[in-house]
């Protein structure tokens, strides 16, 4: 059974934790123009959906972190993925499941992989691809394994855009205020210029602003090791 650990765990219901739920962000953004009207409410709830998939597209956050165990099984090339990967981090093989790490897997990209690799090798894998994760959810593995196993894949996962009202919103408090500027810019995007409560403009300039900080706050190397070592 694949496990989750991560900075944010996703949840796919109600919050219970005190984060924000999709109503919470859909009432603060339509409250100025009508929280009453559910076109005014699609709109707003449109616009928060689009700024995560612009958060997704602007790179990789910390609080996206998430590691997930994954089953390996014998003469089968590849284990299924439940998250949706942004960029991989590290793959290890475990001692047993849900066990600890005792052999790193290397990984290579799809067209490297394809085209160096033969694909009727059977043996303990050590090196590991992901094909199409937004077709498939799949990682592939080299050699293909001759035996049972079990690996534990850490990777920046996509955050969810919220669907539901009563989904929490998978975002720490310290950084839904960059996602809520970008929300209010979009939102003004889709609304009639004689209902926009202020102009695009500003919504624009507090975007930008309110980006550069969390970008700024996540770049600080903090206890990062910051020295670049070939040999590693």
């Amino acid at each position: 059974m694949p496990t989750f650990g991560g900075i944010v765990v996703p949840t796919g219901g109600a919050a219970s934790d005190g984060r924000r739920t999709l109503l919470d962000v859909i009432t603060e953004l339509a409250q100025p123009i009508n929280p009453s009207d559910d076109r005014v409410k699609a709109l707003a709830a449109d616009a928060f959906r689009s700024a995560v998939r612009t958060m997704n597209r602007k790179g990789c956050w910390p609080w996206e972190a998430q590691e997930e165990d994954l089953a390996i099984t014998a003469n089968n090339s590849f284990s299924t993925v439940a998250s949706a990967v942004k960029k991989p981090l590290a793959m290890h093989l475990l001692s047993a499941a849900g066990g600890v790490r005792d052999q790193k897997i290397s990984y290579m990209s799809y067209d490297r992989f394809m085209e160096v690799y033969d694909q009727n090798i059977t043996s303990q894998p050590t090196v590991y691809t992901l094909p199409n994760l937004f077709e498939t959810g799949q990682v592939q593995w080299w050699p293909i394994p001759s035996a049972n196993d079990n690996a534990r894949f850490t990777f920046y996962r996509v955050t969810p855009a919220p669907r539901v009202e009563s989904e929490a919103v998978e975002i720490p408090d310290y950084a839904i205020e960059a996602y809520m500027a970008c929300a209010w810019y979009e939102f003004l995007k889709r609304l009639p210029s004689a209902q926009q409560p202020f102009p695009i403009a500003i919504a624009l300039a507090e975007w930008r602003t309110t980006f550069r900080e969390i970008s700024a706050h996540v770049t600080s190397p903090g206890d990062r090791w910051r020295l670049i070592d070939v040999y590693a």
